[in-house]
Order: structure tokens, then C-alpha cells, then sequence
């Protein structure tokens, strides 16, 4: 299953990746999503580029899963974000994107470019849910899948709402 999203932000592409790339958006959002159990694994420059990885316990509730995903999972799990800036110097700045939760066979990777129209910042998000495991795996990617579009909505409307707090 392949999501795509174009995003526009009324701020310039550099500020939108500095804001991205750095510690206290990730903090912010993180803290409004209600679960402050997270930790970052990495926050560094890396020969690939800079490296952000974030470890987040989440409850997972029992009722909002599936019977067919319940055996991969237990009442709680780690969520694993990364991303990976690879372009951080030039524009379109570039960054790839995984996250994988607990023993889920269900692989969700892609890419981020963004760019710079009349002074705003325009997103391209390309995400990819695939997995390995047949017949129920087509199950499990169409349920993540739909997380994945309500996670970037939100992301979306969270990032605006970061960009907005920011003075100036």
C-alpha cells in the first residue's frame, strides 16, 4: 500500500526542516500526544546524514486491533521512529522514514522531499506499507495503512500548530 501527501506551510523549506530536524519539535509533539514515556535512541550527524531515532512506549488497546493482529501483539509496545536527513544543505531537502511497533511483520518506510514555492515550504511524503507474511499480512498493511493516513493528518496539523508557537 503506498501513501502520498503534498503539504504546503506558510514558512520558507529551510524553516520548515530546521524545525524537523531539531529536539524541541520532537519533545513538543511528542508531550501533546498525551505520552510522555519516549527517549531518544539517536539525535546525530551520521556519514548517511543526520540521524533522529525515537523510542515511544504506547498501550495498545485491545479492542481498536483486529483478531487477526492481536497474536503479534501485547497490551503495550515500542514504537520506533526514525528518520534519516540525507539532504540537509541544498534544497530539495531530503530525509527517509521508517517506524516499525513491537513484533508487527508490517514494514512502513519512505521518503521526504521538500521544497520551496513563492517562499513556502511544499512536503512531498511518499510512504510505503508493505509485509512479508502472506494472507494476513494484506490484512495488517490495510490496517496500518489507515493509521498511517490519520498519522499524517495529524502530524500535519500538529506541525502547523508547532510552527505557529515558534516568536517571530
Amino acid at each position: 500500500m503506498q501513501v502520498e501527501r503534498h503539504q504546503d506551510y506558510p514558512v520558507s523549506a529551510r524553516a520548515l526542516l530546521d524545525a524537523l530536524t531539531h529536539r524541541d519539535y520532537f519533545q513538543w509533539r511528542l508531550s501533546r500526544s498525551g505520552n510522555d514515556d519516549f527517549h531518544f535512541d539517536a539525535f546525530e550527524q551520521t556519514p548517511g546524514g543526520l540521524l533522529i531515532r525515537v523510542h515511544r512506549d504506547v498501550e495498545i488497546k485491545a479492542d481498536r486491533v483486529p483478531a487477526v493482529a492481536r497474536k503479534f501483539l501485547g497490551s503495550s509496545s515500542t514504537l520506533v521512529t526514525e528518520f534519516l536527513w540525507t539532504e540537509t544543505q541544498e534544497m530539495p531537502f531530503r530525509g527517509q522514514y521508517q517506524f516499525h511497533i513491537g513484533g508487527v511483520p508490517v514494514t512502513v518506510a519512505g521518503a521526504i522531499r521538500i521544497e520551496e514555492d513563492n517562499g513556502q515550504a511544499r512536503q512531498h511524503i511518499n510512504v510505503q506499507v508493505s509485509s512479508s507474511v502472506p494472507l494476513v499480512g494484506r490484512k495488517l498493511v490495510s490496517m496500518v495503512g489507515a493509521r498511517v493516513e490519520k498519522a499524517l493528518d495529524a502530524d500535519y496539523r500538529n506541525t502547523l500548530k508547532y510552527l505557529e508557537s515558534l516568536p517571530g
